[in-house]
């Protein structure tokens, strides 16, 4: 029996959420997004899940934000339910006392960082700067990888290429200063326990029960290997995406084409693209979009008689829209989308240009990701300023 196609937002879900109902900016309610996919990440890795569980989480963490708001709802705790939901979905074993444990770790070590070492958007949150300076800020401290083409895929077990860029076994450690943060599990029989425990469950029911049930979750990864084996670009030639599979000495070595394109669907997780696209067009889309950005130049795929994508019933629109959320993920300045190689028309009106800021970048876990609002209580307490500041403005 064919699976069951995925759930996906329609129009007005994508533009009105019930977030930015509840007066939650577009930014920081897309900023939220990826820092929750992070926590599932950077958690699974620690709990040695394959990386279909974390995926599949992270997909129902994203579908979830469709039709609940984040000022109703913790960050954390539908995380954590997400991950316990999707590791019963793929029939994962877990104990729910080293998710509790794992989650708070993370938690509490992105509270020491920001405490110590606050990011530029923890600031501007904060209101303790003005967004000119934050922006500026941001643009010097800037070192995000813009295309991943050193970094693992989730399969050879360092996670996602952009969430997990350091090895699992040194996620605990502070970057600002390894030494400096101590952690101590919560007590097995403690009331926090409990109220953690309790909050997890009452979570996975309310994903559940809002999503009707409707959790089956289909992954572009299988359909993308088998679109490469056809175009051909499974083979040793393709070691690094260009041919040559020679490496400098004493250089990493090159990953290769699929590697490549399999990390942008896992960077893809951080962004709602898996409840916009069907699966065969994010797996078109990381072809298109690792061919576009491989180095030294565009690697060319047929054109002709037809466009490559067309053989797997994709638009290039699609394409082009997927490519471009991806590449706001890497860096904070604008993008225009490469042409791609080989092209045999003027396509320069289809450009698609990026003028928001990176959307990774923004949340980076050396600076504490955005952990100051990872509870409902701290979303409110946010919005209530940003009315009174308002208030206060218009008085004036």
């Amino acid at each position: 029996m064919a699976p069951l196609p995925n759930t996906l937002a329609g129009l007005h879900q994508l533009s009105e959420t019930p977030s930015r109902a509840d007066g939650i900016p577009v930014d920081l309610e897309e900023e939220l997004r990826v820092y929750g996919c992070q926590l599932i990440q950077q958690a699974g890795i620690l709990l040695h899940l394959p990386q279909v569980a974390m995926a599949t989480a992270q997909v129902l963490f994203q579908r979830f934000w469709f039709v609940s708001s984040m000022k109703q709802f913790c960050i954390k705790d539908i995380s954590t339910g997400a991950l316990f939901l999707a590791c019963k979905l793929e029939e994962q074993s877990l104990r729910v006392r080293d998710l509790i444990n794992v989650f708070d770790f993370l938690i509490s070590r992105a509270l020491h960082t920001s405490k110590s070492n606050p990011g530029p958007r923890s600031l501007e949150l904060s209101g303790v700067v003005a967004i000119g300076d934050v922006r500026s800020m941001r643009k010097r401290l800037r070192s995000v990888v813009i295309f991943p083409t050193h970094h693992q895929p989730a399969g050879t077990g360092n996670g996602t290429s952009f969430t997990a860029h350091q090895p699992a076994h040194s996620i605990g450690r502070s970057r600002s200063d390894p030494t400096s943060f101590d952690y101590t599990p919560t007590s097995y029989f403690s009331q926090d326990f409990y109220d953690t425990k309790d909050a997890l469950v009452v979570a996975e029911m309310q994903i559940l029960k809002r999503l009707g049930f409707n959790v089956q979750v289909n992954l572009p990864f299988a359909t993308m290997v088998n679109y490469l084996k056809l175009l051909g670009l499974t083979d040793a030639e393709h070691a690094n995406g260009s041919g040559d599979t020679t490496t400098t000495t004493g250089s990493p070595p090159q990953p290769s084409f699929a590697q490549r394109a399999w990390s942008y669907l896992n960077d893809a997780l951080q962004a709602p693209l898996y409840c916009q696209f069907p699966p065969h067009i994010l797996a078109c889309a990381a072809i298109y979009l690792t061919a576009l950005t491989n180095r030294p130049e565009p690697l060319a795929l047929p054109l002709r008689p037809k466009p490559w994508w067309v053989l797997f019933d994709a638009e290039e629109e699609d394409l082009r829209i997927i490519s471009s959320t991806l590449l706001r993920l890497y860096d904070d300045s604008g993008w225009d989308v490469p042409e791609r190689a080989g092209q045999d028309r003027d396509v320069s009106d289809a450009k698609v240009t990026l003028a928001s800021m990176g959307l990774a970048s923004r949340v980076r876990d050396e600076w504490g990701g955005l952990v100051e609002l990872i509870d409902r209580k701290a979303v409110r307490d946010w919005l209530d300023r940003q009315t009174s500041s308002e208030m206060t403005r218009s008085a004036q």
